[in-house]
């Protein structure tokens, strides 16, 4: 059973932008990518995945579940495209206070905080203010909360964005662990790159329709081919 399922979902705005009649599923392990040029509607059908807006028409199940519905609400974890923390709280602080949600025991919730941050290699940054990290640190805080949570569904918009190379490389391993460990991802991006790195399968998204579901190759002479008949699709943009 696929850990989300999407079907004939439509989110329209007033100056008639939006997403029309998206339909695809996520499998657990998978790392899916939603890839398309800005203003495809990758960040509509992330707000609607994540109940932050309500499509027009359609269905959304997580589990068997509706976003929002209080099964899912742990279940799922949304990163995204601007790390916002507490900019006076501590690296500590701030995942303790989204643990606070989800777990009981100030014992235990040291330990998940703890272990979170040294998953994401932050542990020595702990007591430092969020105030003053970077993107890329700020980043890695975000996914500690979302790791204390223990979800098992990522979802990330455009994580990419203002990133450096080797915060990118990190990053990309980071999802490739969880995936090896039974979670799932979809990764809204406009990097083909990335894509190319990180997932396992890509979602075509352009001017809010779906153009195609595809397979991402793994060897190196079988990307050259991919990588121009996805261009030939979505057309030219911005793949840095």
């Amino acid at each position: 059973m696929p850990i989300m399922e999407v079907q004939n979902v439509s989110k329209r705005y007033s100056n008639g932008d939006g997403i029309e009649g998206l339909s695809f599923s996520i499998e657990a392990g998978e790392v899916v990518a939603l890839l398309g040029p800005n203003g495809a509607g990758k960040t509509t059908t992330i707000r609607c995945l994540t109940g932050l807006y309500q499509p027009d028409q359609g269905e959304i199940l997580i589990g068997g579940f509706p976003p929002g519905h209080s099964q899912v609400q742990k279940q799922v974890a949304l990163i995204p495209d601007q790390p916002y923390l507490y900019p006076e709280l501590t690296v500590a602080e701030h995942v303790q206070f989204r643990a606070r949600g989800y777990h009981k025991g100030l014992k235990q919730i040291k330990e998940k905080v703890y272990d979170a941050l040294q998953e994401v290699h932050m542990e020595t940054k702990m007591n430092e203010l969020c105030g003053r990290l970077s993107r890329g640190q700020k980043q890695r805080v975000v996914l500690a909360g979302a790791i204390v949570q223990d979800a098992t569904l990522f979802i990330l918009d455009e994580p990419t964005v203002g990133l450096d190379i080797p915060s990118k490389q990190w990053l990309s391993d980071w999802l490739k662990q969880k995936s090896r460990q039974g979670g799932s991802a979809l990764v809204s991006t406009h990097s083909l790159e990335f894509v190319l790195d990180t997932a396992s399968r890509v979602i075509l998204i352009r001017d809010g329709d779906i153009m195609k579901s595809m397979d991402v190759p793994q060897l190196k002479d079988e990307q050259v081919g991919w990588r121009s008949e996805v261009i030939q699709l979505l057309g030219e943009w911005s793949s840095v």
